[in-house]
């Protein structure tokens, strides 16, 4: 209670402070700078034409010959901007937000006419969400820091910011591990620079890619997007959705720096130019979690979760006048998460995290990606090669003990695996005309695993000591997956465009390949909407670890060593239509149809229940049987989503997905995935305003309706009786929890000085305390079945100045 306490305290120091400090200050300004940019190709824009409109004084200037742009002493506060340029579709940007101390900073993309008879809309607003690649027309959507702020404004994660969508479901409180569309979250696949991520969050678990910390901070991400549908053509493929996050360059003009401390640690950063000519610059940051401080504010990030986790990045770009740009970049970190049951201020939120009664849990991992790339244009604003050099990779060493009794402690489960994989691509692109654009790539990932897992056999009443059962031993190199691709995007007039494209791909491992096309189109059927269609026939590898799992022939258990070898890649056949929908009021209606097709789902050999589609539902939830590509499964959903952007002073999201999501396994049965909640809605509802003279107060909320998870079904009875969870194939997916209600708040409070600027920001997560079932299970402790819920009410607070 005195931390607590202690730290209303020092919150309402920071208010007072702030209050007294803007009380005799004059309006505070700021320097404005961009980068204008072709939409599809990337190549700067030179002449384009930036005006701030509604202010009191003129504010214009026009892009260099690299496409740059400034313009100084701009106060601080929401501004909308114009942008415009001969041939191209002009844009506005709305509430563009200044604060003094940090670079008021926009990659803006314009889109090329075709020259035609047809009237041209003078200024089109810009369309938040617009996918980043301009032959992507379905299911992408793209964004930056600011967004994520916005929707998660003290962890900063992005997964959290897509989480808000309506193809996405939040499989665990606490963890960014995602369900797009009813899909495995082994199907999402994280990028960074282009670059495959091996493990992108802290405290990931094997084959997934989602965890408790993103792997990038939110203070270095650019313009980023997370496409999730029918993609184009591209060196990385994967069945439910793909984030690939970038680097933003740091200050080419000025020296400049952050520093924060909230409930997920400390962290510093600082940017600038490396030398004036040409405009190099670079990017650096460090972040400690610091678990001292948070035992020592009463606020916990994660009740129950002790982590002690480091982070670094850096990033530096070179642009050369001849030569193209170099840039290299990097982040990594290491983590120490201790879980031991009963020590946080709730201890039934250990449950939540894999842990089991009388457990404690232990982690420690190293995580890394980094890369190397080079880009020149061959002939400026029409053709240009893209060369990228990297590697990703992660070791983890875990381990469960558990209290068999006050005198015997037992290690139940223990793991030291590595990944690392090597990437390469090189992709060229053309652009003739401004009707016809080209593309295509060739990539390597080389992948090189080191694993090494065990468990304990038999149940929990069993006398002791127990064998271990060997599920992983394995050290494998230079296993090699190339992939082709190419695209060809058309434009009929300033109206139609269509796009066809071809990924081939051949992994050396076990000799599988496949040949996918892609197509879509994207229709403006008046200046307020556009109707679209994409279709792709698309494949992903399986989890590394599942190649080289230990199986056993049968329930006798006979051994067979590395029965999995021959998996090939999970197909899916993907149908997605849209239609985008602009009214007055500055609304927008988004809407989604989809159908999904996989195939060759790995299932058991005998006779079960079981399917890779449900993995990631919970902790080390795979099989040790063998498993052949003989499952199949269909996804199948309407998505909407009405936007209102800020104006006269609030804004608001309204979205909803009515889904269904089935598989079928060996057994010939249909059944519910993990995942196939059948409905979910999303409320985001907020108000952001300039106070005083120089602060800024954004106050929003978001609730959530969903429909209970389809619960694996367990047999009380027999579970009592022989001491260990046994689960019902019958009955497995057939019943679901209840459904759900939940709140989280979020106070962000920025105020400008004359050198820097101060940000204060609160999140009330699960505000109401709603009781959200995450799984059914045997305890050993109670000797009962009984239920596990998801966090309760957790608040955090972060607190950063930029200067």
């Amino acid at each position: 209670m005195d931390g607590k306490r202690n730290l209303l305290q020092v919150i309402g120091l920071i208010f007072t402070f702030l209050l007294l400090s803007g009380s005799v200050s004059a309006q505070h300004v700021e320097t404005f700078r961009g980068v204008v940019l072709d939409h599809q190709t990337k190549a700067p824009l030179p002449g384009a034409t930036i005006t701030i409109r509604g202010t009191s004084r003129f504010y214009t200037t026009s892009s260099d010959f690299n496409g740059w742009f400034e313009i100084e002493n701009v106060p601080v506060g929401l501004h909308d901007i114009v942008i415009e340029l001969k041939d191209y579709k002009n844009q506005l940007l709305r509430n563009v937000e200044v604060v003094t101390g940090k670079e008021a900073f926009r990659m803006i993309e314009l889109d090329q006419k075709v020259a035609d008879n047809k009237k041209d809309i003078d200024i089109r607003p810009y369309k938040p969400g617009i996918a980043r690649n301009a032959t992507a027309t379905v299911s992408a959507f793209s964004f930056n820091r600011e967004n994520v702020q916005a929707s998660d404004n003290v962890k900063e994660d992005p997964a959290q910011m897509a989480a808000e969508l309506p193809a996405f479901r939040q499989i665990m409180d606490g963890r960014n591990d995602l369900s797009i569309r009813g899909n495995s979250p082994t199907g999402l696949v994280w990028q960074i620079d282009d670059i495959p991520v091996v493990a992108p969050n802290f405290s990931h678990e094997i084959g997934l890619s989602g965890g408790t910390y993103p792997l990038l901070p939110n203070a270095l991400v650019g313009k980023s997007e997370v496409d999730y549908g029918p993609s184009p053509a591209g060196s990385i493929d994967a069945l439910a959705g793909k984030f690939n996050l970038r680097f933003r360059n740091g200050n080419r003009v000025d020296r400049r720096y952050s520093l924060e401390m909230g409930s997920f640690g400390t962290a510093v950063s600082a940017e600038g130019p490396i030398s004036r000519k040409p405009s190099s610059s670079y990017l650096v940051y460090y972040r400690n979690s610091l678990p001292s401080v948070l035992s020592g504010s009463g606020i916990e990030a994660v009740p129950g979760i002790f982590p002690d986790r480091q982070q670094a990045a850096i990033k530096v770009n070179v642009p050369t006048r001849f030569a193209g740009t170099f840039s290299i970049f990097a982040t990594g970190g290491k983590n120490k998460v201790e879980m031991l049951q009963g020590t946080g201020a709730q201890s039934e939120n250990f449950y939540v995290y894999g842990g089991m009664p009388n457990t404690d849990n232990y982690l420690d991992e190293t995580l890394y990606t980094g890369g190397f790339s080079h880009k020149i244009y061959l002939k400026r604003g029409i053709s240009s090669i893209k060369t990228t050099v990297g590697v990703s990779g992660y070791e983890r060493t875990s381990r469960m003990e558990m209290y068999r009794s006050t005198s015997l402690r037992q290690i139940d489960a223990g793991s030291n695996n590595k990944e690392q994989e090597l990437f390469f691509s090189s992709r060229f692109q053309h652009k003739p005309s401004a009707d016809n654009y080209i593309v295509a790539g060739v990539s390597a990932r080389i992948h090189q695993v080191n694993f090494s897992d065990s468990t304990l056999t038999g149940n929990v009443t069993q006398v002791y000591p127990k064998n271990y059962y060997t599920l992983l031993d394995a050290n494998e190199k230079g296993l090699v997956q190339v992939q082709a691709d190419a695209g060809w995007q058309h434009k009929f007039g300033n109206t139609t465009a269509v796009y066809v494209g071809v990924n081939a791909n051949y992994f050396t491992f076990n000799q599988t390949a496949s040949v996918e096309p892609r197509l879509s189109i994207r229709h403006e059927y008046n200046d307020k909407t556009i109707v679209s269609i994409g279709y792709g026939l698309q494949s992903q590898l399986q989890p590394m670890f599942l190649y080289f799992m230990k199986t056993k022939a049968d329930e006798t258990g006979t051994v067979i060593t590395e029965g999995n070898r021959n998996l090939s890649p999970t197909r899916m056949h993907q149908l997605v239509g849209a239609i985008d929908r602009n009214f007055h009021g500055n609304l927008r209606l988004h809407a989604e149809i989809y159908f999904q097709q996989l195939m060759k789902v790995p299932v058991e050999q005998h006779v079960s229940s079981f399917s890779m589609m449900n993995y990631g539902a919970g902790f080390r939830d795979y099989s040790i049987y063998p498993l052949v590509n003989q499952g199949t499964g269909q996804n199948k959903g309407l998505e909407l989503q009405l936007d209102k952007y800020l104006m006269h002073g609030y804004y608001f999201r309204l979205s909803g997905a009515l889904y269904d999501s089935k598989y079928k396994a060996s057994d010939g049965a249909t059944r519910n995935t993990a995942f196939n909640g059948n409905y979910k809605s999303d409320l985001v509802l907020g108000t952001k305003f300039p106070f005083a003279q120089n602060g800024l107060l954004d106050i929003n909320m978001h609730a959530i309706y969903s429909g209970g998870s389809p619960l694996p079904g367990i047999d009380d009875s027999t579970s009592v009786a022989v001491g260990h969870t046994v689960y019902d194939e019958a009955s497995r997916y057939a019943t679901r929890g209840s459904d759900w209600f939940r709140i989280d708040a979020r106070v962000t409070l920025k105020w400008s000085m004359r050198w820097l600027s101060h940000e204060l920001s609160f999140n009330l997560h699960n505000l109401t305390g709603e009781k959200i079932l995450l799984r059914r299970f045997y305890n050993p402790e109670s000797g009962t079945v009984d239920e596990q819920y998801q966090l309760g009410f957790v608040p955090t607070v972060l607190y950063r100045v930029y200067f």
